[in-house]
């Protein structure tokens, strides 16, 4: 009797490793293709690349030096939860562009901001997709794709510490920040 309980203790958790094992899907195959990603890349065609040449960028550089604020330059606000650009922030965005347009020699940051409703994570997206959609519309307007970049603060840099409707309003924004190139 002994010798069968030890026997049944042993056996039992190879059987129930066996079985975990087996519920695995990780190599099915499906319509005849593999998911499994170690295949022979072999047929993949390779790509000449030759030495010496800047990298691509579609976005301006943002580092070194410091992006100012001009008087000419207006930011905007968005509404809550959101980073689609209304129609005055296109109107005042339009006039920024032409400046901008007209000063060749300015390097351009838009930065995203955020009030301090929701987590830290999700604000640094929502003020990238804020800046994106700022540069976009900067890019679509005629300003040189690569002399803009963006960056997320989120809730970092706020303009009004209060929690009130007027305050959350004034820092969720972009702003439109230039250095000299």
């Amino acid at each position: 009797m002994r010798k069968n309980t030890l026997l049944l203790a042993m056996a039992l958790p190879l059987l129930a490793a066996f079985t975990l094992s087996s519920c695995n899907n990780k190599n099915k195959k499906t319509g005849g293709q593999s998911t499994d990603m170690t295949g022979d890349t072999t047929i993949v065609p390779g790509i000449d690349v030759t030495d010496g040449g800047e990298p691509l960028s579609t976005e301006g550089e943002i580092r070194g030096g410091e992006f100012l604020p001009q008087t000419n330059i207006q930011t905007i606000t968005f509404d809550y939860d959101r980073y689609e650009l209304s129609e005055d922030a296109r109107q005042v965005l339009q006039a920024n562009a032409a400046l901008l347009k007209a000063r060749k020699d300015w390097a351009v940051l838009v930065e995203g901001h955020c009030d301090d409703r929701g987590t830290i994570e999700y604000n640094l997206a929502l003020g990238q997709k804020r800046a994106k959609s700022v540069r976009d519309y900067y890019v679509r307007l005629g300003v040189p794709e690569s002399s803009i970049g963006t960056i997320s603060y989120g809730e970092e840099k706020p303009l009004c510490g209060e929690a009130t409707d007027a305050c959350w309003l004034s820092n969720r924004r972009a702003e439109t920040k230039v250095k000299g190139k």
